[in-house]
């Protein structure tokens, strides 16, 4: 495994060279493309704009959540309401994009697997900011137990902060809107030397709490201290008691790196396997309840999948597309979310396309794990000099196979509107506290 500096250093790279990734489109090794005899997302299946009629006299099945000693029920697609022409191409799409674990459920029961998944499937992968996703359903356990309250200020729970400060609540952490600065170099060089959490605090402000979107990185370190205050204990072992090994996750499934000071970092360098994510995404789909024990309260999660008032695509520290009710969208919605999932469909989301979504109309689960997928090309084709979004052809071919509900077809893929490219955002990546860096 790399350490903890090179990987921060492979991020801080990312960072900088994701924008030009689409530009190339040679293959990696590993990657199972599109059978030769397959029909294509986008021909007369998947992306065909086909709809399969509901057929309301058929019964779903649906399978237990499974025991740690074993995996979800495998059963064919059909018996839960897809067809398997549908969940095939959408693999085989999500593959030719660069995926090396792609797992789809529904109704807890497994329906497909990528070629890869006999390897990688029990391989612990980087999740990157899918980290953020799993801080936040730590939180939500700790906010169930009722340790946590969401609308207190942080200064209940750690010390030493100013009154400027103390106006930052939990549920601005959770929905990056602390109002902290933020930057990259700082955060990056600080979570691999540091204790990130009392470097953080030394940074000023550049907007009030509570009224502007900044996607940070160690202010989400800040929701493990705040969690570790709450339930008196470290985050790791509090995680794997109260959520992981309840569900099935067990310690030789996941590693968490810490930061310099030994606290578990929050932002990134969660490594875990994709079954396990797939646990995970259970959970969330099952509202937050494992075998008919509650892990984490409904109310956690209605609120953590509904974007914010600052940024209607994002909620507690998961994407979505559920704005708030009489709220506008944000241009992050417009750009961010997925139109080919459903109008509730909400996901971690991590570097280089790490995904769990989750779809709660149609108790779908879908797990993506790999390389960028714009480096590599679509089969489909490009759109306007543009390659599309996976997830647009991935979800627009895996719903056009549901039997049992009418799913309106999103059409082909659309270029974000101009000006609203999700580019680096350079404001951010350039600046540099160079005196936290103990320069100057």
């Amino acid at each position: 495994m790399r350490s903890l500096r090179t990987r921060l250093g492979l991020l801080s790279a990312a960072a900088l060279t994701v924008g030009t990734l689409s530009s190339c489109a040679a293959p990696l090794v590993g990657i199972v493309p599109p059978s030769a005899g397959g029909q294509k997302p986008g021909g007369p299946g998947p992306g065909s704009g086909s709809v399969q009629h509901p057929q309301p006299g058929d019964k779903l099945t649906r399978c237990d959540q499974p025991a740690a000693d074993a995996d979800f029920e495998r059963v064919n697609p059909e018996q839960v309401g897809l067809t398997a022409k549908s969940v095939t191409e959408a693999i085989e799409y999500a593959d030719a994009r660069g995926a090396q674990s792609v797992r789809i459920y529904r109704n807890d029961c497994l329906v497909g697997t990528s070629a890869n998944d006999e390897l990688t499937g029990w391989s612990k992968m980087p999740a990157w900011s899918m980290t953020k996703g799993v801080v936040s359903m730590i939180a939500g356990r700790a906010y169930t137990l009722g340790k946590l309250d969401l609308d207190a200020s942080i200064g209940k729970y750690l010390n030493g902060l100013n009154e400027e400060q103390q106006k930052i609540t939990v549920r601005n952490l959770l929905t990056q809107s602390s109002g902290m600065r933020f930057a990259w170099a700082n955060d990056l060089n600080d979570a691999s030397q540091f204790d990130s959490v009392k470097r953080l605090f030394e940074r000023p402000f550049e907007a009030e709490p509570g009224t502007e979107f900044i996607y940070a990185q160690t202010t989400v370190t800040a929701v493990v201290a705040v969690v570790e205050a709450a339930v008196g204990e470290d985050f790791q072992s509090f995680a794997a008691r109260e959520v992981f090994e309840p569900i099935g996750i067990t310690a030789d499934q996941w590693t968490w790196a810490r930061d310099g000071g030994g606290r578990t970092q929050g932002f990134a360098f969660l490594d875990m396997t994709p079954k396990a994510f797939a646990r995970l995404g259970s959970l969330l789909a099952n509202d937050g309840n494992w075998d008919g024990t509650r892990i984490i309260s409904s109310d956690y999660i209605t609120q953590g999948a509904t974007g914010s008032t600052t940024n209607t695509n994002y909620g507690f520290l998961w994407r979505t597309n559920l704005v708030p009710e009489g709220v506008e969208p944000t241009i992050d919605t417009i750009r961010d979310s997925i139109p080919a999932a459903t109008p509730r469909t909400y996901w971690l989301s991590g570097l280089f396309n790490q995904n769990v979504f989750v779809l709660p109309e149609l108790d779908i689960v879908v797990v993506r794990m790999g390389f960028p997928s714009d480096i590599f090309g679509d089969p489909i084709g490009e759109s306007e000099g543009e390659r599309p979004r996976w997830e647009h052809y991935f979800f627009r071919g895996l719903l056009s196979g549901v039997t049992d509900v009418e799913i309106p077809d999103p059409g082909a893929w659309k270029p974000v509107p101009e000006g609203l490219s999700a580019g680096i955002d350079g404001g951010h990546m350039l600046w540099i506290d160079w005196a936290g860096l103990g320069v100057g």
